[in-house]
């Protein structure tokens, strides 16, 4: 890990295609191994991370690291780089509740997997799911200084404790319902880049 700076569905079919709003309440991590991961978003461009309705993808980013390393019950915290125009802001988190591979994701939901194709997707790479997750975007949010340490300003990613995901959760996202609050900074009307 050289890279890094030290409710779940029950399977990835149950989660894309929900449209239900509800209130989230994460509370502390309830998978004691799973870890957690902040980086910062060069472009928000709508491809990683992707939001289609009540679901959120990450594929084809960080794809040797926080995309192999994540499990389910990792949080990824995605801080917005200066391509945003929301430097050091809250782009988006999620809590990751499956990592099914391109292939098995294509093959159970071809509609929410299209956005991948020709990209050079490898049909085993894995792809992170999640209802649980609340995207920012273009209205990205200040985080508050108690919580400035959990930004990464570099490359690669940074390693999260359980303690900074319950302050996180405590301090910003506990005024939020789950879901979409705002729009990609960077949208590509054409086209989505594979980009992040």
């Amino acid at each position: 890990m050289s890279n890094c700076v030290t409710g779940r569905r029950s399977r990835a079919e149950s989660l894309p295609g929900q449209t239900a709003a509800r209130p989230c309440h994460a509370g502390p991590p309830d998978v004691p191994k799973a870890r957690h991961y902040s980086y910062r978003v060069d472009h928000d461009l709508g491809f990683a991370p992707h939001i289609a309705g009540r679901l959120c993808t990450l594929c084809g980013c960080k794809k040797t690291t926080i995309e192999r390393w994540a499990k389910a019950g990792s949080w990824i915290v995605g801080i917005g780089g200066k391509g945003t125009g929301k430097n050091d802001a809250l782009i988006y988190a999620m809590k990751v509740e499956e990592t099914p591979s391109y292939r098995d994701f294509r093959k159970a939901h071809p509609a929410d997997a299209s956005y991948l194709s020709g990209h050079g997707i490898p049909r085993d790479a894995p792809v992170l799911l999640s209802t649980h997750f609340y995207y920012f975007g273009n209205q990205a949010r200040l985080l508050p200084p108690d919580l400035s340490h959990i930004i990464h300003t570099t490359q690669g990613c940074k390693r999260l404790s359980n303690k900074d995901i319950a302050s996180l959760n405590e301090l910003v996202l506990s005024g939020y319902r789950c879901g979409a609050h705002g729009k990609p900074n960077n949208r590509i009307l054409k086209s989505l880049r594979a980009a992040c």
